[in-house]
């Protein structure tokens, strides 16, 4: 039996569950962590955290091969935190017109979102720190409603990993051997703006941006794939052109990329990215465009990377 606040925040998100604001912040304190902003001044005028998410589907776009680099199927379609800024916006208003007070957020305010999700007994983290719903899997976006009543939500039962160690297994940079290493996760470092290295590089096969690898190998997404929103489909763009990526300028990247999830650290990155890409590709035509962008971005972490890939290339003849 639900209470007329899930009632109203099911209508626009896929569930939701929730943590006390009092759990949580023991729960995190225990764990000696220091959160994004160290305060939870912002969360002590309310009582509970409601994480609710959207699912979006697993399946991929084909891949094009040489010369092409993929997008993270998490950032397919409109960008996410798009699509949960407008569903969140409608519950604020539903919540706030039956007199409960509501504060919404999705990756800016300092509530660790998987964390939390955990702790709503709607699911469990894994050992790839993914949140795992006990019905959709780890292919899901979250965010949190911070709400001034006491919710009291039946206790669900809920999986864990068990033995299974599949997703650290087919890790290809150990990022998951000895818990989570941040520092080691791919995804992460094709978000970062600092050169790669030459024990990096490697890495960058045929995405050139994120990973997933962790996501399509665990078995708790296996026969799961939820299409119940047509703004995560794809639109055609999530095969890009890498030569044509080191060309564009930054006006047009931002006309084809700028409502995708991928776009939020800036072309430069995923530039670099590509760079990685064409060498491990082997796409030696694209050597003068190589050169070429470094007289356009000057970046000291994308010359240095150019660099290195450029002496990959030239080692790679002799």
């Amino acid at each position: 039996m639900t209470n007329p606040i899930t009632d109203s925040i099911l209508n626009y998100v896929d569930f939701v569950g929730y943590v006390s604001v009092k759990e949580y912040i023991e729960k995190r304190q225990a764990l000696n962590k220091r959160d994004q902003f160290d305060d939870y001044a912002a969360l002590k005028p309310y009582q509970t955290i409601a994480v609710v998410g959207l699912a979006y589907p697993k399946q991929e776009v084909q891949f094009k091969g040489k010369g092409y680099g993929l997008l993270s199927r998490y950032s397919y379609g409109t960008d996410y935190h798009s699509v949960f800024r407008e569903k969140l916006k409608q519950i604020d208003t539903l919540l706030d017109s039956s007199g409960v007070r509501s504060y919404s957020s999705v990756d800016i305010s300092p509530i660790d979102e998987r964390f939390a999700a955990a702790l709503t007994h709607q699911g469990f983290r894994g050992k790839n720190q993914a949140f795992i719903h006990k019905d959709f899997g780890p292919y899901v976006y979250l965010a949190t409603i911070l709400i001034d009543v006491d919710i009291d939500d039946p206790y669900h039962v809920v999986d864990n990993c068990g033995s299974c160690t599949a997703c650290i297994d087919a890790c290809p940079t150990g990022a998951l051997d000895e818990g989570f290493n941040q520092s080691l996760c791919l995804s992460h470092i094709s978000q970062e703006k600092r050169s790669l290295t030459r024990a990096e590089i490697p890495h960058f096969k045929t995405m050139v941006y994120g990973c997933d690898i962790c996501y399509k190998v665990c078995p708790k997404s296996k026969g799961i794939d939820i299409h119940r929103h047509p703004e995560f489909e794809p639109t055609g763009i999530e095969n890009v052109n890498l030569i044509e990526l080191l060309s564009v300028s930054n006006k047009t990247y931002l006309k084809d990329y700028g409502n995708n999830a991928s776009s939020w650290r800036g072309a430069t990155v995923i530039r670099r990215n590509a760079l990685a890409l064409l060498y491990n590709q082997n796409v030696k035509k694209a050597i003068p465009f190589i050169k070429e962008s470094m007289t356009k971005y000057h970046s000291a972490w994308y010359q240095e990377t150019a660099k290195t890939i450029l002496q990959l290339f030239k080692e790679k003849k002799q």
